[in-house]
């Protein structure tokens, strides 16, 4: 510590400069503290719910089902209520696009954007299903 004085003529105490400061107390406050396997343990345990699965299910099937369902609704080969030469998740987003554009009114009943909402989430609530399905299936060895 060295000393330097203050406005009233008292001294006050300041730290190293950090190039003066030893290479020993550097090297240590660098270095990881070593955990014991019962600490990481214990504390991925209080990060992590661990119940999850039995709560909500396999996320994999909730990530796998929407990426699936994503890709053929957006894909133009499959025909799934083609509309205007686009298919259905195109043609959803070019209508939620252009609901956006008209922010403060809201869609009107006969707006087609209703029609794509229900059929997308359908088919999404229904690929979902069948996965979780699947892999309870799998699991308790139906098949």
């Amino acid at each position: 510590m060295l000393a330097a004085r203050g406005l009233s003529s008292s001294s006050l105490r300041t730290a190293r400069p950090a190039s003066v400061a030893s290479r020993s107390s550097v090297r240590s406050a660098v270095r990881p503290a070593r955990l014991s396997r019962s600490m990481v343990a214990r504390a991925s345990a209080e990060k992590f719910d661990t119940g999850y699965e039995q709560k909500f299910g396999n996320a994999w099937i909730l990530h796998g089902g929407l990426a699936m369902w994503s890709a053929v609704v957006c894909t133009p080969i499959v025909p799934l209520v083609n509309y205007q030469g686009e298919p259905l998740g195109i043609a959803f987003m070019h209508s939620i696009f252009r609901l956006m554009d008209q922010f403060p009114t809201g869609p009107k009943i006969d707006d087609p954007f209703w029609l794509q909402l229900i059929v997308w989430h359908f088919g999404l609530f229904t690929v979902l299903t069948l996965g979780t399905i699947g892999v309870q299936g799998k699991k308790q060895n139906y098949w």
